[in-house]
């Protein structure tokens, strides 16, 4: 009856020492496993924006269209909430921005996105420049190169459990394309 006390006092100090490295293996997985989802989530909406913005070229809806893929890319996955700007920009062959306009998620504007590039009101881009009006993008073969169109997601994310001892962090996720040549001159 002693034999059984001790392995049972035993079985509960093994077990105090146990539980919290447990307990924190559990939670990190929880915790890094949501960084991967939503790291992987808006990396794949950017990408998908791209694509998109390569395709539309001076269209004039074409920032909106943009951010409508954004926001396509991660509604239902990702709170929408999180995400800080979006940067659609003109990129150097090194990846810096050359020009850009910058959206803020506002579920409040008719678009979902403050200033609303939408063409059939004013549209207002987020950093006028040469290159923020989208007919002003460079989608004709002739020598000088087309541009190429970047865009930045950036986004806060809130750890969950706290365990960590981490607190928010901000990350940017990018995806740069070039813009296809307009070969059928339907460009301005």
């Amino acid at each position: 009856d002693h034999t059984q006390q001790r392995e049972r006092g035993a079985a509960l100090v093994e077990m105090a020492i146990i539980a919290p490295v447990l307990i924190l293996l559990v939670f990190g997985i929880l915790e890094f496993g949501l960084v991967f989802k939503n790291r992987l989530t808006i990396s794949h909406s950017a990408n998908s924006a791209a694509r998109v913005g390569s395709t539309i070229g001076t269209d004039p809806a074409a920032d909106l269209l943009i951010l409508q893929a954004v926001e396509a890319g991660f509604i239902g996955a990702v709170n929408p909430s999180i995400v800080n700007y979006v940067d659609i920009y003109q990129s150097d062959a090194a990846g810096s921005k050359l020009a850009f306009n910058r959206y803020h998620w506002d579920v409040a504007s008719a678009c979902h996105w403050n200033p609303c590039p939408d063409p059939l009101g004013v549209p207002v881009y987020g950093n006028p420049s040469g290159w923020g009006d989208p007919s002003n993008r460079d989608v004709v073969l002739d020598g000088d190169g087309l541009d190429t169109l970047g865009v930045e997601v950036n986004y806060t994310h809130n750890w969950v459990s706290g365990v960590l001892g981490f607190g928010p962090q901000n990350w940017s996720e990018h995806a740069r394309v070039r813009l296809e040549p307009d070969v059928f001159g339907s460009g301005p």
